[in-house]
């Protein structure tokens, strides 16, 4: 199987991304049902935040790499 075949790496992202949201959503019911107190609460939300915000930006940056990757191969 030839790994440069079209459409593989945009299947792969696609699969990648679907497992991150059904991982988000699993994540989000079990921190729904923890009783915890406000100061927990609170904390866990920040490290919630920073960890997405995380993620989106190093999604943003592989889509950056693969968009530039496609230019320099098409003009070469």
């Amino acid at each position: 199987m030839n790994l440069k075949e079209e459409g593989f790496l945009g299947g792969f992202l696609v699969l990648g991304f679907v497992i991150f949201i059904v991982g988000f959503l699993a994540g989000m019911v079990a921190i729904a049902f923890i009783p915890v107190n406000a100061e927990s609460t609170t904390l866990a939300f920040m490290v919630f935040i920073f960890g997405f915000i995380t993620g989106m930006v190093t999604v943003a940056l592989l889509l950056v790499i693969v968009k530039l990757r496609e230019l320099t191969r098409k003009s070469s």
